[in-house]
């Protein structure tokens, strides 16, 4: 696991909420299936903040060094095909040569963008999106709910507080009005807690809205430069993979440069291992988020009729091999 490699299981379990269940509904807020995750064979399943998680790995950086509010201007790989050093142009100060680079600047990577040109841009999905969290208590599981190509999804990260994610399906001139608007106007006909969560959009925010994208890059590097995480491979959010796919991208890079004995072995050993993974979450992603575009109703009740019945199944099969096959 990822934060048992890290050092940062204990810190996590601290501040996190652990569930032990996760259920679909329709946008009624009717039962279609729960997923137990009580059983030995699942992990723990937690949830927490991103600013926890970050306060939490800045505490274990020690006296590592960070520079804040620099930009590189451009990157010059020298003999790429052995991995020689790279020249970084910053924006502030004299350039500097470093024998690896690692881009970790999420989906709109700006240094992808330097090493491998304007034509590889995030592919967008057509689903549009907004997350914020709210103050609300007694929710003690995730709960999805599934409406006409829309989806809604509380998640608590606390006792007293929950992560909302809403998404909907573009029609082409859905998206003029504001955020609140939106959300009050596409979500009105849902039932169990939303009308709750959508009186308290005025006092809730951030709310932060955006399109789902996906990141497909076929060769993670360039010379001595290598992407990772989202710059690399963003997902959508359907499996909750994206900062775990980051963990691993970070902890294998670490592994092959102590084991290889160049940095070329080590960012081929890199991608060898971690390419086809990432791969397969992005895949299964996609498929799952299929399931939210649905909007006519006879297909919406054969989709409730399917998950009812194999639901369970259909989760499983997603992350027991992300569980049983080591990274």
């Amino acid at each position: 696991m990822p934060l048992e490699k890290l050092d940062i299981m204990d810190d996590v379990q601290k501040k996190s909420f652990e569930f032990e269940a996760i259920r679909y509904c329709d946008q009624n807020d009717n039962e279609i299936f729960d997923l137990d995750l009580s059983d030995e064979i699942w992990p723990k399943f937690q949830a927490l903040s991103r600013k926890d998680f970050h306060e939490i790995l800045i505490t274990k950086l020690g006296d590592t060094p960070v520079h804040f509010g620099r930009e590189i201007k451009n990157l010059n790989p020298q003999d790429e095909r052995k991995c020689g050093p790279v020249t970084v142009n910053f924006d502030d100060g004299p350039a500097g040569e470093y024998d690896l680079v690692i881009a970790a600047d999420g989906i709109h990577s700006s240094m992808r963008t330097m090493l491998l040109g304007t034509v590889l841009q995030p592919v967008s999905t057509g689903i549009k999106c907004w997350r914020w969290t709210t103050e609300i208590s007694g929710r003690d599981k995730p709960h999805f709910m599934l409406g006409k190509g829309k989806v809604l999804l509380v998640m608590p990260i606390s006792a007293n507080k929950a992560y909302v994610f809403a998404s909907l399906t573009d029609t082409g001139n859905s998206f003029a009005d504001d955020s609140l608007s939106l959300i009050r106007r596409e979500f009105a006909d849902f039932g169990g807690v939303v009308p709750t969560i959508l009186a308290r959009l005025d006092d809730d925010g951030p709310i932060l809205a955006g399109s789902l994208l996906q990141m497909i890059v076929l060769d993670w590097s360039k010379g001595a430069c290598v992407l990772t995480g989202d710059a690399a491979h963003g997902t959508l959010p359907t499996m909750a993979q994206g900062a775990t796919m980051a963990m691993e991208d970070a902890l294998v890079l670490a592994e092959e440069l102590e084991r290889q004995t160049n940095i070329a072995e080590a960012i081929e050993g890199y991608k060898t291992r971690r390419i086809p993974r990432a791969h397969w979450v992005q895949q299964q992603s996609l498929k799952r988020m299929g399931l939210s575009r649905i909007k006519s109703q006879p297909l919406l009740s054969l989709r409730h009729l399917v998950m009812k019945a194999f639901g369970p199944k259909i989760l499983a099969s997603g992350w027991r091999p992300l569980i049983n096959e080591p990274f």
